[in-house]
């Protein structure tokens, strides 16, 4: 049986400094969890970076589904651009690859896991840390947020089966 077929989703917080990557099964196993840093320089060659490491992802376990966090807008709008050119090259991978993506606001990940939609990192960390099987050793941000987005999707889409 493929992973496809085993039902896993994959996380991923874009970035173009960092892109979190988590791989999820079920809804409270994460087989594995990474983050992605790219070097400084030109955009075009950390985009490229980006789209390799995600591709070879996807050719090693093929997931059935995909969520990314939607773009927020903050005070710093150059860190912006760069999310979402990072967004934008990960959107086409997936398309290409035919995996299904779904998209959460930043507040819908922090309801569906803390039940508070203004929740800070360091509780979405104990709500995770208490409610997910994460791999042994240190876990950064990025990563972390790519779980989070993950569970968020697997819990999102067994409410939306349970109202059908």
């Amino acid at each position: 049986m493929s992973d496809a077929a085993n039902g896993l989703i994959l996380g991923i917080d874009p970035g173009l400094a960092g892109t979190g990557f988590a791989l999820l099964s079920g809804s409270s196993l994460v087989l594995s969890c990474s983050t992605l840093v790219t070097r400084p320089g030109r955009d075009g060659a950390r985009l490229l970076a980006i789209t390799r490491h995600l591709r070879e992802l996807l050719a090693d376990h093929p997931p059935s589904e995909a969520s990314l966090e939607e773009l927020f807008m903050g005070r710093n709008t150059s860190s912006a651009i760069g999310v979402a050119q990072a967004r934008g090259a990960i959107l086409a991978v997936l398309e290409e690859c035919g995996v299904p993506v779904f998209e959460y606001k930043p507040s819908q990940v922090k309801m569906v896991l803390t039940g508070y939609g203004n929740a800070d990192k360091a509780q979405i960390a104990r709500m995770l840390g208490a409610q997910v099987k994460v791999p042994e050793g240190r876990v950064d941000a990025h990563a972390m947020d790519a779980i989070a987005i993950a569970v968020c999707h697997a819990r999102s889409r067994k409410l939306s089966q349970v109202a059908r």
